[in-house]
Order: structure tokens, then sequence, then C-alpha cells
């Protein structure tokens, strides 16, 4: 297993190669998956560091009533649920599934953090990451309990450009097709927004 792969993620991007040679001597292990598998299942304890070293994944999270939320897509290098490596609560409240070929590397939690210790940058780089993800996740919160329905999809249509399937905008915004067809119906009829062959448009 090359250490370049881990030079990959930015957390390690100045790192030396004995150290990540070092750190490659402890306890891990990397897996491929196939478009559609699931990489990380709800529920999972988060007891290694896990690294998404090539692909792209899409986060789920799911709700009693059987609804399904995409919390996030991530693209590799990237690290997997880096707030819950050293919580109290070490389980992860998502599913990941793999969008694409992907590659996913877990290490030993002890060993990361023994890392760290010997790597003040990394330590850095690694709390800085925690800390941007916390803000991403607190604005994805403060969206869902402010604003309508409305203005998130006004918002997901600014950001993606418009919808041209219905049905995966509205698993991204976390709402019944449905609710969100009648929605783009009241924003057309208002004149708000354009239909089209190839969907809406702003």
């Amino acid at each position: 297993m090359d250490y370049q792969e881990l030079k990959q993620v930015p957390i390690f991007a100045s790192c030396g190669e004995a150290e990540l040679e070092r750190l490659l001597e402890s306890p891990h292990k990397v897996s491929t998956f196939k478009p559609g598998e699931t990489m990380v299942r709800f529920g999972t304890p988060c007891r290694s560091l896990l690294l998404l070293t090539e692909g792209t994944v899409e986060t789920r999270m799911g709700s009693v009533e059987g609804r399904e939320l995409v919390v996030d897509k991530l693209k590799a290098p990237c690290i997997l649920a880096p707030a819950f490596l050293f919580g109290t609560n070490d389980i992860i409240p998502v599913e990941v599934t793999a969008l694409s070929d992907a590659t996913l590397w877990q290490i030993n939690r002890e060993a990361f953090l023994a890392f760290m210790q010997r790597n003040p940058q990394v330590l850095r780089a690694f709390l800085k990451l925690i800390s941007d993800r916390a803000q991403f996740l607190s604005g994805k919160v403060r969206a869902f309990a402010i604003k309508g329905l409305r203005n998130r999809t006004l918002d997901y249509m600014v950001l993606h450009g418009g919808i041209s399937n219905v049905a995966q905008a509205a698993e991204v915004l976390g709402v019944a097709r449905p609710s969100l067809s009648r929605v783009l119906s009241e924003l057309v009829d208002e004149g708000v927004i354009k239909k089209g062959v190839k969907g809406y448009a702003l």
C-alpha cells in the first residue's frame, strides 16, 4: 500500500515519507466499492480514521417515518465522519453509499492520535477540518429550521442552476416529491421560475 495515496488527503500533505510509512505500520485496512454499494452503515461505531482516497460518495440520514435526507455528497480525497472519531458518542449517524468506484482506508484510531501528537501540523489541520464541517452542518440545520420549502427550493436552484430531476432534488431537500412538485408549480404560476423541456429554471 503506497503512502502516496495518503498524501492526497489534505491533512497529510505536509507529512514526510518516513512518518507516513510509520503510520502504515499500524493496523489499517483498504477496501474498494462499486457504485451503489454501502460503504459505511448507519449506527456503525467510528473507531478508525476513515479516508476516502478515490471516488465520490453520498451520505444519507433516515427517519422513523421512512424518509431519507441526503446530507452531503463528498469527493475524494477527504475524511469521513471526522467529528465522531474521538467523540463520547462515536456512532456514525448516516449511511455512506458509493456513487462511483471508491476506495476507503481505515486507520487505527489510537495510531492516528499518536501520529497527530508527533505531527502538530496534522493536529491543527484535523481540528480545522472538524470546525469547518461543524459550520457546514450548522448552516444546513439553520436552512431547514428557518427557511420554508419555497426558499430552500429557490436556494437550491440558484446553487445548481435549476432543477432537471425533481425526484433527486426532493431527496437533497429532504422532502417528498409531491411536496416539491407542488411548490414548483406555485412558483411557475407566480412567474418566479420557468418550466421547460429540461426541467425548471430561474
